[in-house]
């Protein structure tokens, strides 16, 4: 029988693999990556564009052109779009971020050659209904009014637009008038723009068979390439820091929110692993210093915790946290106490390395299963990295030491390179 009063050991995590993807080609030059594994007959279709914020021209054109979308065709509106894939069983999402929207196609791997003729009609012939579009932006409009209305979204916002800038893709905010601004024949250019073959990476992964490649050349592979100027080019203003931005939406608020942080960098950047292991270690997951402190000895908060965001072409690195307004000044003090307690001293080796197996199992899960691994794969590849980094960055996680994250902490964590945030 087991004994449940004794924790069980902590296994070492062993050599981790990462699966090579087969790479295609169709004849209009989009790349196909193939990550063909498993026994179930499902298939994740991913289209990759670069048409996010940093492409956009301007303002909110990037999301409202993702989000439109989805109204349909010139041949199907979106209540048939909706029902075609309901019909079969599929999902069929569409996400922005800074530089890429992705479309997402979920189904059984043989209602795949159903589907792809409604994906590829609505690629060549978006209807973008200028009713849908009153609509979308009255939707919109109403949903930032509700979120405005919350400490943690305006705190985010006035983070983000600090460390960015108010005109940079990574830093503006939208408001009521800018979607005033926003104009079919935007949406329309910036479709014709940014959504063609030579801005576009395919990826395939479940139960992938040469049928579906074939498919996918049948549908996707004459898919115009655009001839129009390259995406604007953005460049991040100095910061003047340390700054503390204090302000009150609510005076009837019981909670104060929190956001502490700097810019950071891309993957690419030689210190981002070591960065990585440092938040770990300070905020990163639920037995994290940052957690120790403010919730299990303080009882400040319910969660607390501290994330690195590398984005394509730069970064940005924040502790984040909800408290009571009565103690949000004590809290402050902790959080600052912790980020120089890394400075002043390496961590206990016990601590290290129950941070380097956490960190390490956090890998392994996320190479479970075949929608996983083409996730990880895909990172890399719209980072115009290989597999060679992401063994770098598990050698890493083996082998970092106390002093490494101490000094890490020391070259990146000091108070007057530091933006506060506190909105209540």
């Amino acid at each position: 029988m087991i004994n449940r009063s004794k924790a069980p050991h902590i296994q070492t995590v062993g050599t981790l693999n990462l699966h090579r993807p087969i790479v295609h080609q169709l004849s209009n030059g989009i790349p196909v990556y193939e990550v063909s594994l498993g026994s179930q007959d499902v298939i994740k279709l991913e289209l990759i564009f670069k048409a996010g914020r940093w492409c956009e021209k301007e303002k909110l054109i990037a999301r409202i052109t993702s989000q439109l979308l989805k109204a349909g065709s010139h041949q199907h509106n979106a209540e048939q779009l909706a029902d075609f894939f309901e019909y079969y069983g599929a999902s069929l999402n569409i996400y922005d971020g800074f530089n890429t929207v992705n479309i997402q196609v979920y189904c059984l791997a043989k209602h795949l050659k159903m589907l792809l003729p409604m994906l590829e009609e609505l690629l060549t012939t978006p209807a973008f209904p200028t009713e849908e579009l009153t609509k979308l932006l009255k939707r919109n409009r109403q949903n930032l009014k509700v979120q405005l209305q919350k400490n943690d979204v305006v705190a985010y916002r006035l983070f983000t637009e600090e460390l960015f800038g108010s005109e940079h893709p990574y830093g503006y905010n939208s408001s009521e008038d800018s979607f005033d601004k926003v104009t079919l024949t935007s949406i329309q250019q910036h479709f014709k723009d940014n959504y063609t073959a030579n801005n576009c990476t395919i990826f395939v992964s479940g139960k992938v068979s040469t049928t579906i490649i074939e498919l996918l050349e049948q549908h996707f592979g004459s898919l115009p390439s655009s001839t129009t100027a390259p995406a604007p080019q953005w460049e991040l203003a100095s910061l003047q820091l340390p700054k503390k931005i204090h302000q009150v939406l609510s005076d009837d608020s019981l909670q104060a929110s929190i956001r502490i942080g700097r810019r950071t960098f891309s993957r690419e950047h030689p210190d981002c692993d070591q960065f990585y292991m440092l938040n770990m270690v300070l905020g990163g997951y639920f037995g994290a210093r940052l957690m120790q402190n403010l919730r299990e000895e303080n009882g400040y908060t319910y969660g607390v915790y501290s994330s690195l965001e590398t984005l394509r072409y730069s970064g940005y690195w924040y502790i984040h946290t909800d408290v009571g307004k009565d103690v949000k000044d004590a809290a402050l003090t902790e959080i600052y106490r912790e980020i120089e307690r890394l400075q002043d001293s390496p961590i206990p080796l016990q601590e290290m390395e129950m941070v380097r197996n956490y960190t390490l199992g956090m890998q392994l899960t996320a190479l479970d299963g075949v929608f996983n691994v083409a996730s990880i794969l895909k990172s890399l590849v719209t980072a115009d990295l290989d597999d060679s980094y992401y063994y770098k960055f598990i050698q890493t996680i083996k082998t970092i030491t106390p002093e490494q994250i101490q000094a890490m902490a020391q070259k990146y964590l000091n108070k007057e390179d530091l933006l506060e945030v506190v909105i209540e």
